[in-house]
């Protein structure tokens, strides 16, 4: 899947102390966020700003190719912002990392809000 970028108006850089580790831009199609660099103990609060906004679609969908690491509190964060919006919403991971697919298959092996696709 390839996330065709937002108009330059509608890309939401995360708020992060160090914007080089994690920065976030929303993408319109598909609706969702293209995710860039490392989710760890400094960037929670931007990742969790970031997912708690995202559109009201029924899908959701995460570009996180140039996620280059995603700790467990990280995926714990997307897994609750995901039960939060659940109503028929499904989030879809597209060329997650690996650490992200295992972390999601040890601690949440059947979650029926997020799908992973891997090419």
């Amino acid at each position: 899947m390839q996330a065709e970028p937002a108009r330059p108006a509608d890309r939401v850089p995360a708020i992060s102390p160090d914007s080089t580790r994690l920065r976030t831009f929303s993408t319109s199609r598909p609706p969702g966020l293209r995710c860039v660099g490392q989710i760890d103990l400094s960037t929670h609060d931007a990742w969790e700003t970031a997912l708690a906004e995202l559109p009201g679609t029924p899908d959701i969908h995460l570009e996180l190719s140039e996620l280059t690491f995603i700790d467990t509190h990280g995926t714990l964060i997307l897994v609750e912002a995901t039960h939060q919006a659940a109503q028929g919403r499904r989030v879809v991971l597209h060329n997650p990392p690996e650490t992200l697919v295992r972390i999601l298959e040890l601690f949440w092996p059947s979650l029926p809000t997020i799908e992973v696709d891997r090419p």
